[in-house]
């Protein structure tokens, strides 16, 4: 017969021993423009491990978390926006603004 071991779940910073020092910010979706240190925000705003850095977009009033940032074969990238009431799906290349192409009610 096999007993069970009771198991410990450590968060990333008690594995690491570091403290988790998490920088955070809102930003304006309207004539935001995707920068390469943007990129690196949202990506590491979307990472399950990388909790350095969170993103929130704001759009009309409603802050969105991110889900995804992908780089698309064409170069541009698909950004996947999530909140409570809403989803979205930004498109565009470095450099440009970012471009609305899906928008889903939850």
């Amino acid at each position: 017969m096999r007993t069970k071991v009771p198991h410990n779940v450590l968060t990333i910073s008690e594995m690491t021993k570091r403290p988790n020092k998490i920088t955070f910010e809102v930003v304006e979706l309207d004539g935001l423009i995707l920068t390469d240190e943007l990129i690196r925000k949202l990506r590491a705003s979307s990472s399950m491990f990388n909790k350095s850095t969170y993103i929130q977009v704001l759009h009309d009033g409603v802050k969105y978390n991110i889900e995804s940032v992908d780089r698309q074969k064409s170069g541009k990238y698909r950004i996947s926006l999530i909140s409570t009431v809403a989803s979205m799906t930004l498109l565009s290349n470095e450099n440009s603004n970012l471009d609305m192409v899906k928008f889903n009610m939850i």
